[in-house]
């Protein structure tokens, strides 16, 4: 592999997704030189030149020479996807990225890949060497992503496991209590006792970019906020930012756990009843902290979603 310049750019895929969006912004923010992968035209930050990619499954991918690569493209939050889909949107076209860094002079790859590697509950503390543990489709195809990312790229890869994003217009879980919130619907949640991390999505991209900076970066990061929070303490966050009262009545779980997956939704009850804490030391130790606190980050969550 030939090294790019130096002052070569920084290529981020996924520019027009939540987490490379930010993470664009932030580039532009510092004025660091970097190049955005589009599958096809969109606005980007001032400063941020657009790269067309196409559809990164597809092989033949060639950039121009850079000095790094954020691959933040990939396939998060679709209930019904196919294994063979989460393959190819989240092992394949990583691959196909990091062939193109390496060919394209990088010497730094960093993956935003999942938290979710090592289950959506865990009766202990995360850490940067908890053995993966994944409990579906998705969460295998990250791994192998990592895995096969490292054959294709070498030294030079980072990984970040980022825990569940919060942020403005952030997609998932949270979307959904907003909605139910701003309805004034009681959410039969009080009675859980629980504690599960979070990160806000412009610290995922400080955390990002503390890694292309550091001298010697560890291989895997977690990403996630030093404060934890319980399902019952997370809604009350979000109401607050939403200015209304989180009504929060207690029922029994195994009834809720049941009803849950009548509706096809265990997956969601298992992230707000059960425990996954993340210790964010690599981060830390990368010199990244907190923008604001968890329940900042969650009331400005909520704010946003009041303006939209």
């Amino acid at each position: 592999m030939i090294s790019a310049p130096s002052d070569a750019p920084v290529f981020c895929s996924g520019a027009s997704g939540y987490i490379g969006g930010a993470i664009v912004r932030l580039l532009a923010h510092e004025r660091i030189p970097a190049l955005g992968g589009l599958r096809a035209p969109q606005p980007l930050p001032v400063g941020v030149s657009a790269l067309q990619t196409g559809d990164l499954c597809q092989p033949g991918l060639s950039l121009p020479p850079v000095s790094a690569v954020i691959h933040a493209a990939g396939l998060g939050h679709r209930r019904h996807a196919s294994a063979k889909t989460w393959a190819s949107e989240n092992v394949v076209a990583a691959v196909n990225v990091a062939r193109a860094a390496s060919a394209a002079g990088a010497t730094r790859f960093v993956l935003i890949s999942s938290a979710h590697i090592h289950g959506r509950v865990h009766p202990g503390m995360v850490t940067d060497t908890t053995p993966p543990n994944p409990m579906d489709a998705y969460a295998e195809s990250k791994l192998q992503a990592e895995h096969e990312v490292a054959a294709a790229f070498g030294p030079g890869l980072i990984i970040l496991r980022p825990v569940a994003v919060t942020g403005p217009a952030c997609p998932g879980n949270l979307q959904l209590l907003l909605r139910l919130l701003a309805r004034g619907i009681p959410l039969p949640f009080g009675g859980i006792e629980n504690q599960r991390s979070f990160i806000d999505h412009d610290d995922l991209a400080r955390i990002a970019l503390a890694a292309l900076r550091a001298e010697h970066p560890p291989q895997s990061v977690l990403a996630a906020h030093p404060e934890s929070i319980s399902t019952p303490a997370l809604i009350r966050a979000l109401a607050k930012g939403l200015s209304v009262t989180a009504k929060l009545p207690t029922w029994p779980e195994p009834v809720l756990a049941t009803i849950a997956t009548l509706l096809g939704r265990a997956a969601m009850w298992q992230s707000l009843s059960g425990n996954f804490v993340a210790n964010p030391a690599a981060a830390r130790a990368l010199g990244w902290r907190p923008a604001q606190s968890l329940e900042e980050s969650l009331i400005s969550t909520a704010r946003y979603h009041t303006t939209a």
